[in-house]
């Protein structure tokens, strides 16, 4: 009935232009289905499989191996036992490699500018841990966040909305192969490089060794004799890694979870755009708008359980990183100081890869807010004042909810955005005058 009903309507529409050819109303109710997108199911996203590999194929190869990507494992008992045991291990590990470190730097260390200088990577490592334990206490809500870009990717409604998720994803990649790069860029070099050119340890019998990439104290056993002091060098490299891979696999599962959400609000801004292009009556107008504001409560639902599950590990990311980059810009200094060319190199490598890492979140959390802040303007823009009243009453409502944007926060204390990346700059380098007023 329905079907008869719009081929009247149809028409009705063009009665003025004389006699009308049935086939040519079918061929452009067909175009209005598959072309107006929103609410059909006439589309279907074959290579949904391959977009969502695209999307996750770097977060999931970096994450899966320590055990802590959301979709890894299932829900079986033996496969939880095998989960928590592999992220116990992971977790030793990390232990091995730290708390040694740790005891070495606060009471064995002597040389305060090179205390400076190691203690960024031991904050860079329990940002890592952070991180790590995030990952596992919020696995819920970030596993529902993966299964919800799945689900978009499967159940695109139309080849616009798939191109407008093409690009937020390419961008995502793009600014997670960028700090891959300078990551494993500047952290071998650190962790293998450094140690080679460095001084020389002299033992008691006047032999001379390479210095660990992390200077420790194991209280309870003195690896100085081979085999064992090169099998624990190897492993302090192994290990690092391991916390190196922790801490661009969340940033790329970051990037790819904020840049979606900025992508779920792009395809609603698509959606009124084109919300009176084939719109020919009012229950179809009706419709389409039921089918916007569904998607736009999805996109707002889906920004705030990234906010929820993540917030802590911005607040860490942005207070521990302004504290690195103090440490990574003394060290620069100081080896530019001594003549240190591969150090400040190391060191300056790092230090962008920070700044990188920062911008990174910052510019993901703006550009969140000002997707969501357009899909106010571009219901604005429409014109809702020559529709009916109860469809521009439903119109204002997204307005109205558009005036409050999806923001991400770090710890609910203040929000992601350019101006906070330009805070950290400012604060890292009065924090490096503090520091070496101190020093010196």
């Amino acid at each position: 009935m329905r079907v008869k009903w719009e081929k009247k309507i149809l028409f009705q529409l063009q009665g003025t232009r004389g006699r009308v050819n049935m086939e040519e109303i079918m061929e452009e109710q067909e175009r209005r289905d598959v072309g107006g997108g929103e609410g059909k199911k006439n589309y279907f996203n074959e290579n949904y499989k391959n977009d969502i590999d695209y999307v996750v194929k770097i977060a999931r190869t970096l994450l899966t191996p320590i055990g802590i990507y959301p979709l890894y494992g299932n829900d079986s008992v033996m496969a939880q036992i095998m989960a928590r045991c592999q992220t116990l291990v992971v977790f030793g590990l990390m232990c091995f490699l730290l708390v040694p470190h740790f005891i070495y730097t606060f009471f064995d260390a002597e040389d305060l500018s090179r205390l400076m200088k190691i203690i960024a990577a031991q904050i860079f490592s329990l940002l890592a841990i952070i991180k790590f334990w995030t990952m596992i206490i919020n696995k819920s809500d970030l596993r529902y966040c993966l299964d919800e870009l799945e689900n978009h990717w499967r159940d695109v409604t139309c080849e616009e909305d798939r191109t407008v998720m093409t690009d937020s994803a390419k961008i995502g990649r793009l600014c997670t192969i960028a700090y891959l790069g300078l990551s494993y860029g500047g952290a071998l070099p650190y962790h293998i490089v450094l140690p080679l050119v460095a001084e020389r340890i002299v033992k008691d019998d006047n032999s001379t060794q390479i210095p660990l990439p992390y200077p420790s104290d194991y209280v309870f056993f003195v690896p100085e004799d081979s085999p064992g002091y090169e099998m624990l060098f190897v492993s302090q490299i192994l290990i690092s890694s391991i916390i190196l891979s922790t801490n661009c696999g969340v940033y790329s599962l970051i990037a790819i979870y904020v840049m979606h959400a900025c992508c779920l609000f792009q395809v609603v801004q698509r959606q009124l755009q084109s919300i009176f292009e084939y719109s020919k009556t009012i229950d179809e107008l009706t419709r389409r708008l039921s089918v916007i504001v569904d998607n736009h409560t999805a996109a707002i639902r889906y920004a705030q359980r990234i906010e929820k599950a993540l917030n802590v590990v911005f607040l860490s990311e942005m207070v521990g990183c302004t504290v690195i980059i103090c440490f990574l810009e003394f060290g620069v200094l100081k080896d530019w100081e001594d003549r240190k060319m591969i150090g400040v190199m190391t060191y300056a490598v790092l230090m962008t890869s920070i700044f990188v890492n920062v911008f990174i979140f910052s510019f993901t959390g703006d550009r969140l807010k000002e997707q969501s802040e357009k899909v106010g303007e571009y219901s604005y823009s429409l014109e809702w004042y020559d529709l009916p009243k109860n469809l521009a009453a439903d119109l204002m409502f997204i307005m109205i909810r558009a005036s409050r944007p999806s923001t991400l926060t770090a710890g609910k204390v203040f929000d992601l955005s350019l101006q906070g990346f330009c805070e950290v700059v400012k604060t890292s380098a009065a924090y490096l005058n503090f520091l070496r007023a101190m020093v010196n």
